[in-house]
């Protein structure tokens, strides 16, 4: 009796302990199987044991009789069988159970008592058959309570126990406490939806039928307890799956098995071939993700290669799942022989945000499969749309002068800049667009006094700049006879830089985070940086031992930066993050973000990047710059340490030094 007691309650106390409990530090190893006194008879007979493969951890360290024995009687075994290793280690704890779980003075194991272990009792029972520890088969005489055995009521899963309704229904009958008609099996039971607990399962079993466990006008049933296929009691059919788990492991398989057997894409490019005329482009949002073609071995090769490179510079699947996604289409459809046109890769990364594809061009740059588009200028571009915009009497002629301020003309001439060349349009489009609602349908129709009264309207120093600009290059090109902007003349006041409030000025690092912003702001407001300096600064060029940063200005001497504490530190914080966010990057620019570290064309900021720190602040850039300019030039009225403080012009340095001391500047005697 106290032996069946004891077996019990180490059953019990096994299954309570918690799972970080170290096996070869428990205490309560003595109280599984506890060796008895021989000779003592028992009341009652032995109830059935629960044994785990944790009781044959916590039993290892026991002198157990006769385990050599079986212990080599199963090496022999699993020579015959050709198992590994990982089989002799769970059979030698099962046989250490079956040797611990003997009667007091017997050395036969009773074949009716190899139930109790938790898996491969034939192998055991042959083991201790051929060592000679198997003693002769009899019925046990055990409880008639413990002889029931059914099936749960609702899902019908046989667990050998005397619940009428197992753990996982009993908790859906909770959640889901009104029983109705299920719609599947028309028994009155708790639903999810229109589906009871049972139908629910039986249709995510075989959703993805990989091992053909559905039937043909029946359902398979199954075990109950911890074999029991298990699912939220939320999830049914038409709602989001858990993506874990069997099922989500079913459907990882079947996809695999679809994607191998899916033929390659007939549409692979042929290396060498030649187009008779130029290609559409190609509409990827037709594509079916879920279907698509097998790739080729080279393709393969290529993905795997591109795999190593994410790794190479840093970068962690979750970072570049969206580009191996691109890239796995673009070989699949495409293959890895010829080279794949930036366009295609361009528009697939436009589908989604979880489309990338600015990783997957560089990648293919460097392995020489980039086929690459002509760069486009974002200001021409949008030069020209506004120009396709205007009155069609003005379009040809605005064209026309882009294509002269751009150098592109029929007479050479020096190009100006394409961002000046999109302003200039800009301001003069309205001026255009007017005209035409006046009648004017042609460029000769235009007078001195229509363009006198274009000036006085919005911004007149642009709008006279522009419309001069303009006429100047029909003249030029011989469409019009004679110029009507050149006799307009303009007097605009100069415009004085301004200091700030004060108020504008209190906490201005504070409202803003970020160590790169904060080193933006710092270099602004202390050193009088511009947009254009920042874009150009140079990581070499940060000497932090000295605290010097060297400024590059193309066309004139660099410019050495004495950074003060602060600025130092920012700086010094902006450098490690740089570090530990992109430690492989290899743009060689002080100021870097995600797109610029892991693009391999070395791109600078851009003035959005930059523009954004002075939006959280409430204060504009350039103003920020002049009242920091305005205020040393009110505590030194010598433009030319102005000069060698902040590489200002000589006309630059005078203008804020005549705007912080007006009464010093005296008339130029000799001046006419």
């Amino acid at each position: 009796m106290r032996k069946a007691s004891r077996a019990g309650t180490a059953s019990t106390k096994a299954r309570r302990l918690p799972p970080e409990f170290p096996p070869e530090e428990d205490q309560s190893a003595e109280y599984i199987c506890t060796p008895q006194v021989d000779g003592q008879l028992g009341l009652f007979a032995t109830p059935p044991r629960f044994f785990t493969m944790e009781h044959a951890a916590r039993l290892r360290a026991r002198d157990i009789p006769d385990l050599q024995l079986v212990v080599e009687t199963l090496a022999e075994i699993s020579a015959e069988r050709g198992t590994d290793a990982a089989w002799r280690r769970t059979t030698r704890g099962l046989a250490l159970l079956a040797l611990a779980a003997r009667e007091p003075g017997e050395r036969l194991v009773h074949p009716e008592s190899l139930a109790d272990l938790p898996q491969m009792r034939p192998t055991i029972e042959s083991a201790l058959d051929r060592a000679g520890l198997l003693a002769e088969r009899k019925h046990r005489i055990v409880p008639r309570s413990l002889l029931f055995s059914g099936s749960c009521a609702h899902c019908m899963a046989w667990a050998n126990d005397r619940w009428k309704i197992c753990l996982p229904c009993a908790a859906w009958q909770q959640a889901h406490p009104r029983p109705r008609p299920c719609s599947r099996c028309r028994r009155v039971l708790p639903l999810s939806g229109e589906l009871c607990r049972f139908c629910t399962l039986v249709l995510a079993e075989t959703e993805v039928d990989i091992h053909g466990a559905a039937l043909e006008g029946g359902d398979q049933l199954w075990f109950g307890g911890r074999f029991a296929p298990s699912r939220r009691a939320t999830y049914g059919p038409g709602q989001s799956c858990p993506r874990r788990g069997r099922f989500d492991t079913r459907r990882r398989a079947a996809k695999a098995a679809d994607r191998a057997a899916q033929p390659p894409s007939q549409h692979l490019a042929a290396p060498g071939q030649q187009a008779l005329f130029k290609a559409p482009a190609r509409d990827w949002t037709r594509i079916d993700e879920a279907d698509l073609p097998a790739v080729t071995p080279e393709a393969a090769d290529l993905i795997a290669d591109f795999n190593h490179y994410i790794k190479d510079r840093g970068w962690t699947p979750e970072q570049t799942k969206s580009s191996q996604r691109v890239l796995r289409i673009l070989l699949a459809y495409l293959g890895a022989d010829a080279p794949i046109r930036e366009a295609d890769v361009r528009s697939l990364s436009s589908l989604s945000s979880n489309h990338q594809g600015a990783r997957v061009i560089d990648y293919l740059r460097r392995q020489g499969l980039l086929a690459e588009e002509d760069a486009v200028d974002a200001h021409i571009a949008r030069a020209r749309r506004i120009a396709d915009g205007l009155p069609k009497p003005f379009i040809h002629g605005v064209n026309v002068w882009i294509d002269v301020l751009l150098g592109q003309s029929t007479k050479p001439s020096i190009p100006i800049l394409p961002a000046t060349a999109s302003r200039y349009v800009k301001d003069v489009s309205p001026v255009l667009e007017g005209w035409a609602a006046a009648g004017i349908t042609s460029f000769r129709e235009i007078t001195k006094e229509h363009v006198e009264e274009a000036v006085k309207a919005g911004d007149k120093r642009a709008r006279h700049v522009g419309l001069r600009s303009l006429f100047r290059a029909l003249r030029r090109e011989r469409l019009i006879f004679r110029d009507p902007a050149r006799a307009v003349s303009l007097h605009v006041s100069p415009r004085m830089p301004t200091p700030l409030p004060p108020d504008r000025l209190n906490g201005l690092l504070d409202k803003v985070s970020s160590p790169r912003d904060r080193l933006i702001l710092a270099l602004v407001a202390i050193h009088a940086l511009t947009f254009a300096d920042l874009r150009r600064l140079p990581l070499r060029g940060l000497d932090r031992a000295r605290g010097r940063l060297r400024v590059i200005r193309p066309g004139h001497p660099d410019h050495i930066v004495f950074l003060d504490e602060i600025t130092l530190n920012l700086a010094t914080q902006w450098v490690i993050e740089r570090d530990q966010r992109w430690p492989y990057t290899a743009n060689p620019h002080l100021l870097v973000t995600r797109v610029s570290a892991a693009s391999d064309k070395n791109a600078p900021v851009t003035k959005i990047t930059l523009r954004a720190p002075f939006h959280q602040a409430g204060v504009q850039a350039r103003k920020l710059r002049e009242d920091r300019i305005l205020d040393e030039a009110h505590e030194s009225a010598d433009p030319v340490h102005l000069m060698r403080m902040f590489g200002l012009s000589q006309a630059t340095a005078i203008k804020y030094i005549a705007t912080a001391h007006p009464a010093d500047i005296r008339p130029d005697p000799i001046a006419p």
